[in-house]
């Protein structure tokens, strides 16, 4: 992909952490402030709204920090067994 053509509005980080999405647990690959890209067991519906939570404390040792977000699903890419998420994040707080 030629990052030249890229429309992302922010740096994305390439981390993985928690992601809560109700019941279900999965883990990201890389987050931005405007959005996050995801692996989950099972699919979502583009352009459907999405709530979600980040448990950040071990990418912030010492820092138990949790972000409770609202989002969009961009885009859903079929990886092996798992579904490859990429949402834009619309709103969130901080949770300590």
């Amino acid at each position: 992909m030629n990052r030249d053509n890229e429309k992302r509005a922010s740096q994305r980080i390439q981390v993985e952490v928690p992601v809560y999405i109700g019941q279900e647990q999965a883990t990201t690959r890389d987050v931005s402030w405007s959005g996050i890209y995801f692996l989950a067991d099972q699919p979502f519906v583009e352009g459907g709204l999405l709530n979600f939570s980040l448990d950040l404390t071990h990418a912030l040792p010492g820092k138990p920090i949790k972000l409770d977000c609202q989002g969009e699903v961009l885009r859903i890419e079929q990886h092996g067994e798992k579904f490859g998420i990429a949402a834009k994040i619309n709103n969130f707080q901080y949770l300590h």
